[in-house]
């Protein structure tokens, strides 16, 4: 009986540890499981805000993209809605995802002019899109709005001018916060009518703000797009024919003055200064200068990221020329917008002789457009710091020249199809012009604007949003 009760026993502990073994397996398979599962979790998790971020990485590299590029659209010629993709150097390339960075825009990219007359702006739309893993998709959409910086949208000039040299001033106005001198040598007369005082500027709805005189500016004028400030010299000091003498000053039309006072009616002088209905006076031009300088160190990081800047400051007065060859051109593949950015002694002069025609094969200054051809870049900004800034003759450029301690002065013949901010001005010999013209609107340069977000959300399954891309 102790014998077979002795068996009973065995067979009872062999069945009861088989029955632990099963359980602690089946609860180190269910730890074993859970464990797998919050990884699987975690990892997803973690993908998806790799995702994320990526994503929202595309965005500001949109951002950056539209600051370098405003008219980001200004060399697609196809008909209907325009688009650019950009490739998001955080994001692996993925088949079903042809545009990490898709950038269109709901003005074309084209300035948009609000009629209650507040800024224009250009507004673009970016969806961002980024895939981490198999499955791990986000997508950020944002609208942006480019707003005009306080920059030059005409002849900025803090000093003195001197217009010996004659040049030809084309839909564009010249505000001067010095004499200006020699002022019968301009010839404003764009559409060769005859007529000098009935051209318009184009810039003039950056800077009718910046002009307050009695009688005002003269808006008769207009552009296909309404009424625009005819073209004129607005300074706060006096205004010359030829030299500083009192017989030869000028002025615009004041009440009942002679006719011969009247020989450059759109022009105005520290004779006319404003007065408001509190007696105070106010100068005929306020040039922004403080915003301007805030403006150079954006164009400064554009310059070095383009591998355009330049450093000439070592303690000796000198002229630099710049030649095409001094700059990289013709090999170098330019960005489509260019800025070129120089540091110089006070007393150094910048002789700057490549030119930069748009969309042309002889343009020194070129890039590789969406067909693969090498033409012109469509716009370039120069600026100068310290130093004085020389267009050489024969040289045309498209843009912008700044030198904001110093001067510019044009040489010769030549054609600059630019906004201008200096510290003085002067022109010398030859039949130089500086205009605006309607396509340099279209092609705006890069560092002109501020870029703001406006709006920002995640593009989700059932979620409606204008940014989002439809089911």
């Amino acid at each position: 009986m102790k014998l077979n009760r002795l068996h009973e026993q065995r067979g009872i502990a062999a069945v009861t540890v088989l029955m632990v073994t099963a359980v602690t397996a089946l609860a180190g398979a269910s730890v074993l499981f859970a464990a797998t599962a919050e990884l699987d979790i975690g990892a997803r998790d973690r993908r998806a805000e790799d995702a994320f971020a990526a994503a929202e990485a595309g965005l500001d590299q949109a951002a950056a993209y539209l600051f370098a590029h405003p008219s980001a659209f200004s060399d697609i010629a196809d008909p209907g809605p325009k688009e650019r993709c950009l490739n998001n150097s955080l994001v692996v390339d993925t088949p079903d995802i042809p545009c990490e960075v898709n950038v269109t825009s709901p003005t074309d990219g084209e300035l948009f002019y609000p009629p209650t007359g507040d800024k224009p702006f250009i507004q673009y739309d970016v969806l961002s899109t980024a895939r981490e893993g198999g499955a791990a998709t986000r997508a950020l959409a944002s609208r942006f709005r480019l707003v005009p910086k306080e920059v030059p949208y005409g002849m900025y000039i803090k000093g003195n001018v001197d217009l010996g040299g004659g040049p030809q001033l084309l839909q564009i106005s010249m505000l001067v916060d010095g004499v200006v001198t020699s002022r019968e040598k301009i010839d404003t007369d764009a559409d060769g009518d005859g007529n000098a005082f009935n051209d318009p500027d184009l810039g003039w709805r950056f800077h009718e703000d910046k002009i307050t005189s009695d009688p005002p500016p003269n808006v008769t004028c207009s552009d296909d797009t309404g009424f625009v400030g005819c073209v004129g010299v607005f300074s706060n000091f006096q205004i010359y024919e030829k030299t500083a003498k009192a017989s030869n000053e000028i002025h615009g039309p004041l009440g009942d003055i002679p006719p011969a006072s009247s020989k450059f009616p759109n022009d105005r002088d520290s004779h006319q200064t404003f007065v408001d209905e509190s007696n105070v006076s106010h100068p005929v031009v306020r040039l922004p200068e403080t915003d301007v300088l805030e403006a150079m160190e954006g164009l400064k990081q554009i310059a070095k990221s383009q591998g355009n800047y330049f450093n000439y400051k070592d303690g000796t007065n000198e002229n630099v020329v710049v030649q095409p060859s001094t700059v990289g051109a013709p090999a170098k593949d330019f960005a489509k917008d260019a800025v070129f950015y120089i540091e110089a002694d006070a007393g150094d002069t910048i002789k700057w002789r490549p030119s930069l025609i748009p969309d042309s094969t002889t343009s020194d200054i070129r890039y590789i457009n969406p067909d693969g051809q090498k033409v012109g870049s469509h716009s370039g900004v120069i600026v100068v710091r310290g130093g004085e800034l020389e267009l050489e003759a024969n040289t045309q450029w498209f843009g912008a020249l700044f030198a904001p301690e110093n001067e510019v002065r044009l040489l010769g013949t030549n054609t600059c199809t630019c906004t201008i901010y200096a510290k003085g001005f002067e022109k010398q010999g030859g039949n130089a012009t500086v205009q605006l013209i309607p396509e340099w609107f279209g092609q705006l340069p890069a560092g002109f604007f501020s870029v703001e977000r406006e709006a920002f959300v995640e593009c989700e399954p059932f979620q409606e949003s204008a940014l989002c891309p439809s089911a």
